[in-house]
């Protein structure tokens, strides 16, 4: 006797598909995550006043600053100056904006800095009390105090000290002061390497007619830029990857050289009008003109540059195709739900063989 195969079988294949496309919608997104373009600082010399490192120089003033306001704290022999003047010189170039609204979201702090003296004659330094009590033993050293302190506090429950030593790099510094006070120093404007490698073979193709093969890949490139911005949306990455956005569906609409007009364009206003502008118009001024030149000077792709743009687009097409796929697929409910309906309805079964016979010999 023959058996008929489980009416179910299809559905489970279905099933198992749909759990491996999940599987690999999630591997493709981690992948995309990790990969996710950062955006990487230039400095601006521009400079916005009224902000500015003060000193502290032993356990009184420290705990004065610190009452009601956190403190971050850069400590350094006498002779060694590189580490303060750089914070203080990128606190002073911080916009009003970024630097205000961290306090108004109840972040911010004060910057300051301690010089370490050794006892002398009239004098008694502080260098004990740096390292005893602050538990500092390299130079220079960076430290976080939260506020709240009075003349019983322990500085252990307060100060948070950047790890790392001599190997420590002035990055890793300003990421430290981004954690714990709420804004990034400086006014820097920002570039996106990735987009710009992006944008140098997409310039590449020069002016092409609608639907030839050359615009077809720019506009996959414009894709390519356009759903990555998706991926991440920290800043500053989410607001650069919009003025990235806008320089490529404007230089397919005006031509590759809408960039140089406008860069030329932009700091003729900027040179006009500088002493009138705010602080904020200004680095946004600065800000474009620095993507704008990513189309208008495009840098020279490498081999690594061309490798990193198919990796980034392959994924984001497999990422299509798989979404597509788990759309067209049913999930397990709506599997489930229609084999109860079909197993549901009752079937008759029809006389066979002898009855058969019977019935049309009588008829």
């Amino acid at each position: 006797m023959r058996y008929a195969s489980p009416p179910n079988r299809p559905v489970r294949r279905r099933q198992r598909f749909r759990t491996a496309i999940i599987a690999t919608v999630a591997i493709i997104v981690l992948s995309l995550v990790a990969f996710a373009p950062t955006a990487s600082a230039a400095s601006s010399n521009f400079v916005v006043q009224d902000k500015r490192c003060i000193e502290v120089v032993d356990d009184y003033d420290i705990r004065t600053t610190a009452r009601d306001s956190d403190i971050f704290v850069i400590v350094h022999e006498k002779d060694d100056v590189v580490a303060q003047e750089h914070i203080c010189k990128k606190l002073e170039a911080t916009l009003n904006k970024v630097y205000l609204g961290a306090a108004a979201k109840g972040k911010g702090a004060v910057f300051a800095y301690l010089v370490v003296e050794e006892p002398s004659e009239g004098k008694n330094g502080n260098k004990n009390f740096v390292k005893n009590t602050l538990g500092v033993r390299t130079f220079p050293s960076y430290l976080y105090v939260s506020k709240g302190m009075d003349r019983y506090s322990k500085f252990s429950d307060h100060v948070t000290q950047l790890k790392g030593g001599d190997s420590l790099e002035m990055s890793d510094v300003e990421t430290f002061v981004e954690d714990n006070v709420g804004f990034r120093l400086g006014n820097d404007v920002f570039s996106i390497v990735f987009f710009d490698s992006v944008a140098s073979r997409f310039v590449s193709y020069g002016d092409t007619a609608p639907w030839s093969s050359d615009r077809i890949k720019q506009r996959i490139l414009q894709l390519l830029v356009r759903f990555s911005t998706i991926v991440s949306f920290k800043e500053p990455f989410s607001s650069i990857g919009k003025l990235y956005n806008r320089a490529f569906s404007m230089s397919l609409a005006n031509g590759m050289d809408y960039s140089e007009k406008q860069v030329k364009k932009l700091q003729k206003k900027l040179d006009l009008k500088k002493h009138e502008l705010s602080d904020e118009k200004i680095h946004e001024f600065q800000q474009k003109i620095s993507i704008l030149k990513s189309f208008e000077e495009p840098k020279e792709n490498t081999a690594e540059d061309d490798k990193q743009i198919f990796i980034h687009a392959a994924l984001h097409l497999g990422l299509a195709i798989a979404t597509l796929l788990l759309i067209i697929l049913p999930a397990a409910g709506e599997e489930t739900e229609e084999e109860e309906v079909i197993n549901a309805e009752p079937v008759v079964a029809k006389a066979v063989g002898g009855d058969y016979k019977s019935t049309k010999k009588t008829s």
